[in-house]
């Protein structure tokens, strides 16, 4: 799954949701910076960590 592909996924997610617009693009502002920031697998770690 591309970055894009993702975003377009946690977009309708949080929409569904009722997460407002600023809301959303905030999310997508942070899911931008973090795929810059981590590899894919430290962000699998850090999510299951969390849950």
């Amino acid at each position: 799954m591309t970055n894009e592909e993702a975003i377009s996924y946690a977009v309708l997610a949080l929409k569904n949701t009722g997460i407002d617009k600023m809301g959303i693009q905030q999310v997508l502002s942070e899911m931008r910076w973090l795929f810059d920031m981590l590899s894919e697998e430290e962000a699998v770690s850090r999510a299951d960590k969390f849950l």
